[in-house]
Formats: structure tokens, sequence, C-alpha cells
């Protein structure tokens, strides 16, 4: 079984967009791969549907997400650690890797192939007083790290900046890729060459703003070589 987790240099740079476009694109590159994809953390859930969670569980190849999926879902759209503060339900991150460990044992007798886990909000987004998506990643290790990046204006000042903490921290992501979900710029489609012509980061695949739809031809662009490596 592979973890992947996705990370994000921010909000709405287009985390749930590349989970599903990639979970689409696993199972068109071997039909025989199980796929899960959970999010265990989400806020801004409105009337009790958790948007994103909900997106990601249709994507579950052949199984249900486990329940209650999310494992902490709140209300209102603010900071995970704000909205837990104010349910007054603190979000431990030991109990959502155990969440995810016990789905993973539920899933015998035969296991999940690949299991992409969604956090919710930046690498650097605080989950509690002293934990924040940094510390749920490392808690979910082994596991590959996948960072998302919006292909839009701003994107080479945020990943610079979120490479560098994790520089810091000692634990840069596996793969960096880049995805248009947020919306079209005079910058997008070109951020990939110039991350790279600046030495930044070289983005292993660029997510188109219908990367979803097209996912099933996969191949036909670098989505397919993410693929590959994830796999590998």
């Amino acid at each position: 079984m592979r973890r992947i987790v996705v990370l994000g240099t921010g909000t709405g740079v287009g985390k749930t967009h590349v989970s599903v476009a990639l979970g689409r694109a696993f199972r068109v590159h071997d039909p025989s791969l199980r796929v899960g994809l959970l999010k265990p953390i989400e806020t801004g859930v409105e009337a009790g549907i958790a948007a994103d969670a909900t997106r990601l569980q249709r994507e579950n190849s052949g199984f249900s997400a486990p329940e209650p999926h999310p494992l902490y879902g709140f209300s209102p759209p603010i900071s995970p650690h704000l909205a837990a503060r104010r349910a007054g339900r603190p979000i431990a991150v030991s109990r959502v890797a155990a969440w995810v460990e016990q789905w993973e044992r539920a899933q015998s007798p035969r296991t999940t192939d690949v299991v992409v886990i969604e956090t919710a909000g930046g690498v650097f987004t605080p989950l509690s007083d002293d934990a924040t998506n940094l510390d749920l990643a490392r808690a979910l290790e082994p596991a590959l790290w996948l960072l998302v990046a919006a292909d839009a204006l701003g994107v080479l000042h945020e990943l610079s900046a979120t490479l560098r903490a994790l520089d810091a921290a000692g634990r840069r992501p596996d793969h960096v890729v880049l995805s248009a979900a947020r919306g079209i710029d005079d910058s997008t489609g070109t951020n990939a060459d110039e991350l790279r012509r600046l030495g930044i980061v070289d983005p292993v695949a660029v997510f188109a703003r219908d990367a979803e739809d097209a996912s099933d031809a996969p191949d036909a662009s670098d989505v397919g070589a993410l693929v590959t490596a994830l796999l590998g």
C-alpha cells in the first residue's frame, strides 16, 4: 500500500482538484488498482455536507470512505485550529493517523493499493496550538508528499517561501505540481517553466483547469509521468 499526502502552499490552490484527477489517472494507468481518497479535516462544512470530503469519497474505487468522513468537520470556513476551538473539539494529529490506519486495515482481505490523503489548508496551517499540517504529514509517514501550488500569479513567491520553510524543517516534498483550479490569469501556463528557469523547483506535472475531465487520457500529459513516479 502506498500513501500519498497532498499538501498545499496555501488555501484554495487546487488540492482537491489534483486529488480527484490523480485518483482517476491512477485507475486509467492500471484499472486493477484500488485507490482511496480521504480528507480527514475540513472546514466550511455547510448543512452537514463536507464538499471536499464528499467529492473525494465519490472517487473511492470499490469501497466506502471511513465513517465519519471527514473525521473532523467544522462549519466556519476558517483555520482548522480556530474552528476546532470554537466547537470545543480539539484536533489530535495522533487520532487522525489512527483513523487512517484503521480504515486501511478494514480494507482486507485485499488492501488498498494507493491512499491519497488531502490536508486542509497549507503546509503550515495550524491544526491546534502546537501542530500543523506538517506534523500531520510526518505522523502519516512512510508516505510520499505531493505539494500543490496554484498555476497563477504569486506562485513564484509562494513556492519559494514554502520550500525554504520545509528545508528548514528537514523534509522537502517528494513531488511538486501546479494546478489551474483557482482560475486563469496572464501567468497561467508559464509558471512551470519560470520556476525551472529560476532554479526554484521543477514541477513534475501541471494540472489544467479541466484536468479532472481530461484524466481519462493522463499519458497524453505530464500527469502520466507523475503517476509513474508515484507508483515507482
